[in-house]
């Protein structure tokens, strides 16, 4: 708005007053000398943080806002904050790389810096905040060695709590400031709720740190200029932008959240992983390595791409906007279940082009088996480690949380198909193609989602046995195994309701005890480990008590997969889907409650001339049990309340103590595409 101001002075052939207040004016009272605002031919009022100065004078005391004279209390020791400076390197950055390494270790130290005229740092509340809850952080993943030297310094764990409550009582006022800082700040705060047990309040407070982001155009290119800064200040900045991404995407997947990054407003490049600091060499953990090896950054790109495809396919399959809406109801729109087998194949094959891009250290079966630490112990003792032995340690990290999300992804991928059922009209016992190949069965792509559903948690589940998972639990990562774990073992357990006696139903059910065992492993670090282990628990009693009512007689068997007795490997996935990936141009007509597709094109699925699509009893019948399982869990409101603060159907976290409910949302019956009836009318 003020640049119509300068212009319309400009008319007159004379400049906009330089002294005018404009803090209340958009665009109005910005700097243009912040050190993360380069100039690069881009408008930088966008893209700066407000003057300090422009406090109003309630909020000064002693020369510095009162914000940051509250902050400035809680900083611990310079010896102490050292140590929890470099756990949070060793623990938290490789996971969340939010920042550049080398550039917040030159710059914290200046916080205990006392020279007349407040130093930069000193002053920033903002980067004070950020620094304050990588403390905080600190201080949640020191080991009893850690611990044993932070008390020499006189410092306890009441200090983590003491930071949060402020930093979260100052939140406003930091972000405020609308700088970079304040957005890591935000993204560092709401990720520390995320994964530990509170993501209702973490949504929104990383919520705060992305529009921040799109405030400072950190979703936009940048042109390039002729600052030798340019590109550190670029990749900053970018940094913080995918992680706001990623974590929009997890809590989308994970919780159900809604999206709320619109991607063709979004220009900004990957990040570049042999990007490098134009300072002085990293004595810690580098951020990268010398190309072309794999770098540590490396994990962030491809986290990044993971997220936007699973974001994609998130819209996509599980789309908000009906076509129809009947008696407050959407009625999904007849081409709905074409459409869905053609995205499931057009995401799975975009999922498993990413994986195919997986650098070998990266690749979780080349790791698994290995460790290059023994014990939880021995890392704790290697303060600030460095060097090719902990860097591994750190690719095997990587690798074990980039194999969970590729899983991850590929359930939400395939889930949308295990309602279904399919039938040929002649009651053929396998799908067959036309005349030229009629004696080579065809795949059923019901089945195949089956199995690459049932595939995906089994290679999630078998992290149980690898000596990488006690290491994990004692980082930033734990609560992200957790949570993907826990997906595939209630995959696993409503795999194994809809049919108790296949003749792969053992293997699923010692899957679902590998994972119950990674729980068990975990929960002492992470409550969502600790209620998923629950969960779990309950679902596999209802699962066996499923299973031995089968075996008596008291309960009729229903074989989800009897159409294909022959069931595809998992090597075959790939051809399988090809099938449904054709041109289809039929219509879908409605006989009886049943859909019938005729498909047009001979690419599409090998089948006669009608193909009947149908609900599978199957599913509905173990999302029930799953529902019964949940039901048995989860808190209940005792009467009739009035809709106050301690409604839990209200925003406030009165279930926040229960984070693991909002997780089943996958596997919920009223996300349950046919559950409502609505393949068509």
């Amino acid at each position: 708005m003020l640049s119509l101001v300068d212009g319309a002075f400009r008319l007159h052939n004379t400049h906009a007053p330089p002294d005018r207040t404009t803090t209340a004016i958009p665009g109005g009272n910005v700097r243009h000398d912040s050190p993360m605002a380069p100039n690069t031919g881009v408008d930088a009022a966008p893209s700066t943080s407000r003057d300090p100065s422009l406090l109003t004078p309630q909020y000064v005391y002693n020369g510095l806002s009162l914000p940051t004279t509250e902050l400035l209390s809680l900083i611990p020791p310079y010896e102490a904050a050292s140590l929890l400076v470099d756990t949070y390197f060793d623990r938290a950055h490789w996971f969340m790389l939010i920042f550049q390494q080398d550039d917040f270790r030159q710059r914290w130290p200046k916080l205990y810096q006392r020279h007349p005229g407040r130093p930069a740092e000193y002053s920033n509340a903002a980067f004070l905040s950020t620094f304050l809850v990588v403390i905080a952080i600190g201080i949640h993943y020191v080991g009893p060695y850690r611990r044993s030297l932070l008390t020499r310094h006189g410092v306890d764990s009441s200090l983590k709590d003491r930071i949060l409550s402020c930093v979260r009582a100052k939140l406003l006022d930091v972000m405020s400031l609308g700088s970079l800082e304040a957005a890591q700040s935000c993204v560092l705060l709401g990720t520390y709720y995320l994964y530990h047990g509170s993501p209702r309040l973490a949504w929104p407070v990383c919520g705060c740190g992305l529009r921040i982001a799109q405030a400072l155009h950190l979703h936009r290119r940048l042109r390039p200029s002729g600052s030798p800064d340019f590109r550190q200040q670029y990749e900053t900045r970018k940094r913080c932008w995918w992680a706001i991404y990623e974590i929009e995407t997890f809590s989308a997947v994970v919780y159900g959240y809604p999206h709320s990054i619109w991607d063709a407003d979004c220009d900004v490049e990957p990040l570049d992983p042999s990007a490098k600091l134009q300072v002085m060499q990293c004595s810690r953990i580098p951020d990268d390595l010398q190309a072309p090896k794999t770098t540590l950054l490396y994990y962030k790109r491809l986290m990044s791409e993971l997220s936007v495809v699973t974001k994609a396919a998130l819209g996509e399959l599980y789309r908000t906007k009906p076509s129809l809406v009947e008696d407050g109801k959407p009625i999904k729109s007849r081409r709905d279940l074409q459409d869905t087998l053609q995205a499931v194949a057009k995401y799975n094959s975009r999922l498993q082009q990413w994986q195919a891009k997986l650098p070998l250290e990266l690749q979780w079966d080349r790791t698994s088996d290995q460790a290059n630490y023994s014990t939880p112990e021995e890392i704790d003792r290697d303060i600030g480690a460095t060097g090719p032995r902990f860097e591994s340690h750190i690719y095997q990290l990587q690798a074990m949380t980039l194999m969970l999300a590729y899983e991850n992804a590929m359930i939400l991928t395939h889930r949308p198909l295990l309602s279904y059922k399919l039938h040929s009209s002649t009651d053929s016992e396998t799908l067959r193609a036309g005349s030229d190949q009629a004696d080579q069965p065809k795949p059923n792509p019901f089945v195949s989602s089956f199995e690459a559903c049932r595939t995906a948690a089994l290679r999630m589940s078998s992290i149980q046995s690898s000596p990488i998972l006690k290491l994990v639990a004692e980082t930033y990562a734990v609560t992200f195994v957790s949570i993907h774990t826990f997906t595939a073992g209630v995959t696993l357990g409503i795999l194994c309701s809809m049919d108790p006696l296949n003749q792969q139903s053992s293997a699923s059910k010692l899957a679902l005890q590998n994972v119950m065992e990674i729980q068990e492993t975990l929960k002492s670090r992470s409550v969502v480990a600790e209620q998923g282990l629950d969960i779990l628990q309950r679902l596999t009693k209802l699962v066996m008590q499923k299973e031995l009512d089968v075996l008596l007689g008291k309960n009729k068997r229903t074989t989800t997969l009897s159409n294909s007795p022959s069931r595809p490997s998992v090597q075959a996935l790939p051809d399988e889907l090809q099938v449904v990936s054709g041109n289809v141009t039929s219509q879908v007509s409605t006989t009886e409650g049943v859909a019938t597709l005729d498909r047009g094109a001979p690419s599409a699925l090998p089948s006669p001339d009608d193909i009947l699509y149908t609900n599978d009893p199957a599913m509905t019948d173990a999302l029930h049990d799953f529902d019964q399982a949940l039901l048995s869990y989860a808190p209940q409101p005792c009467g009739e309340q009035e809709e106050t603060a301690e409604n839990p159907i209200l925003w406030p976290p009165t279930l926040d103590g229960f984070p693991i409910l909002e997780q089943t949302w996958l596997w919920d019956l009223d996300h349950d595409p046919l559950f409502h009836g609505d393949l068509g009318t």
